[in-house]
């Protein structure tokens, strides 16, 4: 691995979040996944790393893209421009899963990024997310400006993903619920 991209920052409760849930609705079977928010224009200047604040599942961009692999659409994209911009938030990774331990790129991954722009974090969990505890045990996958994947895995994941615990259970929890009460606004509405 060559030098360690910049990275993001998750708290570890919403990480513990995220993984459940994407347990939740694979329910062991089959692939889900999310996109991972941060407020539009994180980080600024230097380099700091841009904080996780919001998870866009996709299923609930786009109800039919968890089809045993996923399957996201253009309905899904327009529904998640309009959660950013409407929201203030932007793009900074995606997470998705994979059945039993293998948590590198699959041809399909590394040939049809969630997002295309260099700089962009594909994150991979194993077992369908299922037991997931750590960024440690994730697969790491940073686009690259020549179109190529650079990966990590254990330690070196970790260093790229890394859960702090800054904010407290109870001011995530209103963060997430927030989020939510938004979301569901968004589908209502429609993009």
């Amino acid at each position: 691995m060559n030098a360690t991209p910049r990275g993001l920052t998750v708290d570890k409760s919403l990480f513990t979040q995220l993984a459940g849930e994407l347990a939740r609705r694979g329910r062991g079977e089959r692939e889900t996944g999310a996109f991972l928010l941060a407020r539009a224009g994180s980080p600024g200047a230097g380099s700091r790393r841009p904080r996780v604040v919001a998870v866009a599942y996709y299923d609930d961009l786009d109800p039919g893209c968890l089809t045993g692999g996923i399957t996201f659409t253009a309905d899904g994209y327009t529904a998640l421009a309009t959660l950013c911009r409407r929201d203030g938030l932007q793009v900074i990774a995606d997470i998705h899963t994979h059945p039993l331990f293998n948590v590198g790129q699959s041809p399909t991954d590394a040939g049809h990024p969630m997002s295309a722009l260099a700089g962009h974090i594909a994150l991979i969990a194993p077992r369908y997310a299922g037991g997931v505890t750590s960024s440690a045990d994730l697969g790491v996958h940073v686009l690259q400006a020549a179109g190529q994947w650079q990966s990590a895995y254990g330690p070196d994941a970790a260093r790229i993903v890394q859960l702090t615990s800054a904010r407290s259970a109870a001011s995530q929890l209103q963060a997430v619920s927030r989020w939510l009460r938004s979301l569901n606004r968004t589908r209502r509405t429609g993009p």
